[in-house]
């Protein structure tokens, strides 16, 4: 019986240094591409296997990312738009020749997420953390700074000390999308956005508000609506609106899920897109080019954030400086529908 293989083994059937191959096997960005592929390729034909126990008693690692997810409650049958679990993929494939694994831990409150948190460092259940969802004033964020552990936020907060984030442009998204409504002559613009607790949120109001005040329009609380993203949100606040005196001409929805739902109501309502009022939004999946009619949509495919979350983690843990590890995402304007009302 042949004698199991370790990383010495690989070292001498590929010419490299011990080092080089336990780097690479680590995931470590120090490697060459091309160079771990090359010992990725030696491990696998030799059948080499990580001791993952074994390096977890010598190192204190686990090899194991955490990504801590609020999700609404079991029982709401209504879709919200993109899933985490797009998130949980892209990650894990950038992680795929590495050691490490993606372990998605649920949470049904901003509360239980902070406690999951804490468990998870204190008990050291994970190399780092991955999480999206942040909140302006984000405790969760301050205490693993305070505790010096590894993270990754999809979405940016204020926190005072710089950390580690991947997100889209949210300012740059509304300016594009606004700009071009009111380019097309609309006036009346409806917002229907996500909880204002939410950074992200946050940054489009003002950014609406902003572009609106840039054009000379006045701003009208009451074409704002903050909500959880569903069909169900998007269909009542159209009900709502469409019964004012001076209803919106155009619906601009934080995601996909909400603008079906406008849509929804334009069909019970008898409006016509483009002819009584026009809708478009913003999303990763890109749902909406099966609409009737097919929408504007601000569009990044979820597979560009969640790629660049696992390589952030994986700099992270190489200890690579979390002030570098900064990305915005501007989406690209997928045009269906001109978007001006019919005379």
């Amino acid at each position: 019986m042949s004698p199991r293989p370790t990383i010495k083994t690989i070292a001498k059937e590929t010419g490299l240094s011990t080092a080089t191959v336990s780097k690479a096997l680590n995931g470590s960005p120090q490697v060459r591409p091309d160079t771990r592929d090359k010992i990725l390729d030696v491990a696998k034909k030799l059948g080499y296997e990580m001791n993952l126990s074994g390096v977890q008693l010598r190192t204190g690692k686990t090899h194991q990312i955490a990504m801590i997810t609020v999700i609404s409650s079991p029982h709401d049958d209504e879709w919200g738009g993109v899933g985490y679990a797009q998130l949980v993929y892209g990650v894990s494939d950038v992680l795929h020749d590495t050691p490490y694994r993606v372990v998605q831990y649920q949470a049904s409150s901003y509360e239980e997420s902070f406690d999951i948190i804490k468990r998870i460092v204190a008990n050291r259940k994970a190399d780092g953390i991955i999480l999206p969802g942040t909140r302006v004033k984000d405790k969760r964020v301050e205490f693993m700074q305070a505790q010096d552990f590894p993270f990754v936020t999809y979405g940016l907060t204020e926190a005072e000390v710089p950390h580690a984030y991947v997100d889209t442009h949210n300012q740059r998204i509304v300016s594009i999308c606004v700009e071009r409504l009111i380019a097309k002559g609309h006036k009346r613009i409806a917002m229907l956005n996500a909880d204002m607790v939410l950074m992200y949120s946050r940054d489009r109001e003002n950014a609406y508000r902003q572009t609106l005040q840039d054009a000379g329009l006045k701003f009208d609380p009451s074409l704002v609506a903050n909500g959880e993203l569903t069909p169900a949100f998007g269909r009542e606040q159209f009900f709502e609106m469409s019964m004012f005196d001076d209803p919106p001409t155009a619906y601009f929805c934080a995601n996909e899920a909400t603008a079906m739902g406008v849509l929804s109501g334009f069909h019970v309502r008898g409006y016509e897109h483009g002819r009584d009022a026009v809708v478009i939004a913003t999303d990763d999946l890109n749902v909406s080019q099966y609409f009737s009619p097919p929408i504007t949509t601000c569009y990044l495919p979820i597979s560009k954030p969640s790629q660049v979350l696992g390589e952030f983690m994986l700099k992270l843990l190489n200890g690579e400086a979390p002030e570098k590890l900064q990305k915005l995402f501007v989406p690209d304007l997928i045009e269906r529908s001109s978007d001006e009302l019919r005379k």
